[in-house]
């Protein structure tokens, strides 16, 4: 498959699908570098708040209200 036929197959992926095709990519880069793999817990911890901003339950912030808060200290 083509680079222009991928990149046309993701656009039609729904948010949650690309994030995982992004971890996916991610991973495979990773290992080809050789890092060592995340631990289960660190696993289930990114899962648990994947979940979470995609079903509206995270806290977010702006970064006008980080850049705020980080200047205040």
């Amino acid at each position: 498959m083509s680079a222009t036929a991928l990149k046309e197959e993701v656009r039609k992926m729904s948010a949650a699908e690309r994030i995982l095709f992004v971890q996916y990519i991610l991973d495979t880069l990773r290992e080809d570098a050789g890092e060592p793999e995340l631990s289960e817990e660190w696993k289930a911890e990114l899962d648990r708040r994947t979940a979470s901003y995609l079903d509206g339950t995270a806290k977010t912030y702006t970064w006008e209200e980080v850049r705020t808060k980080v200047l205040q200290q």
